[in-house]
């Protein structure tokens, strides 16, 4: 209850003034942080549990323990597994906002939330890490509660949908993605730092395998269509041909397309709007 109602005072602060939550160390803690394992001695694991602890509530030279704080009373919410919309929703908005507002919080957040990516062989949803936690969250059924895990994730993505993808896949984004108008790619409209992220070994070689859509490692498997034949290809394709507009004549299935802006809209509405673009286009020329 203290936690919460915490939780509720912060968000009513101005999200200027939430740098309060965050501040450089003081002369001990610089001391104590720039302390290693290896320096103490080898039955001391008291202290060094104090020293490890300390060290993941630091960030460049800043102070990091409230942040930390929320970010574990977050994690306890996600693992109680009801009430999301009350218990977890708050502080899921406290800390988008913290982060869209204040790089050091942002930063801190993506290294704890989502490190450097080095196991790719399982899904994103699949595990029991923080990440693994949101991304479930990002399908779940109550609207509010995907949105808000979505947002928060890209929010620490600086808005950038590669990035997102990178940490999700697309199936688990999609949701996020139409709404943003965003399913072409590109960015969103805040402005970030251009620091780019850096890859592990291990994703840079698996990269070329991983699907999209489920953002995970997959072996390559044999193409069906390489062993037919042309008129089997035909036949196949005009086969689906038929197929979909059955379904779009009974109005059970609706053709959808991208308009220039990145949203949804009926296929033939997207058609038109492209061939208005191209008229005008060639005009001008």
């Amino acid at each position: 209850m203290l936690f919460s109602n915490a939780v509720n005072l912060l968000s009513n602060v101005p999200v200027s003034c939430l740098d309060v939550l965050i501040c450089p160390l003081t002369h001990e803690e610089t001391a104590q942080e720039a302390t290693t394992l290896d320096e103490l001695p080898s039955d001391n694991t008291d202290e060094k549990e104090t020293v490890l602890k300390s060290n993941t509530m630091v960030y460049n030279g800043m102070n990091m323990e409230a942040i930390h704080v929320l970010l574990n009373f977050m994690e306890k919410r996600i693992d109680k597994g009801s009430s999301y919309r009350e218990g977890l929703t708050p502080v899921l908005s406290l800390l988008t906002e913290c982060s869209r507002a204040h790089r050091n919080i942002r930063k801190y957040l993506k290294d704890q939330v989502l490190p450097p990516l080095r196991d790719v062989t399982n899904r994103p949803e699949v595990g029991s890490t923080v990440r693994n936690k949101l991304v479930r969250l990002m399908t779940h059924v109550d609207l509010g509660v995907k949105q808000i895990a979505a947002e928060f994730l890209f929010v620490l993505c600086k808005e950038r949908v590669d990035s997102l993808l990178k940490y999700t896949g697309y199936g688990n984004a999609a949701g996020l993605l139409a709404a943003r108008g965003l399913l072409a790619g590109g960015r969103g409209d805040n402005w970030y730092s251009e620091d780019e992220d850096t890859d592990t070994e291990e994703y840079k070689n698996a990269k070329p395998n991983i699907n999209l859509i489920t953002g995970h490692l997959e072996e390559p498997m044999p193409n069906p269509i390489d062993e037919m034949t042309e008129e089997q290809k035909e036949y196949e394709a005009m086969k689906l041909v038929n197929m979909l507009d059955k379904l779009s004549r009974e109005e059970l299935l609706k053709p959808m397309g991208l308009k220039p802006d990145g949203t949804i809209t009926p296929l033939e509405e997207a058609l038109s709007q492209y061939s208005v673009i191209e008229e005008t286009s060639s005009d001008t020329d």
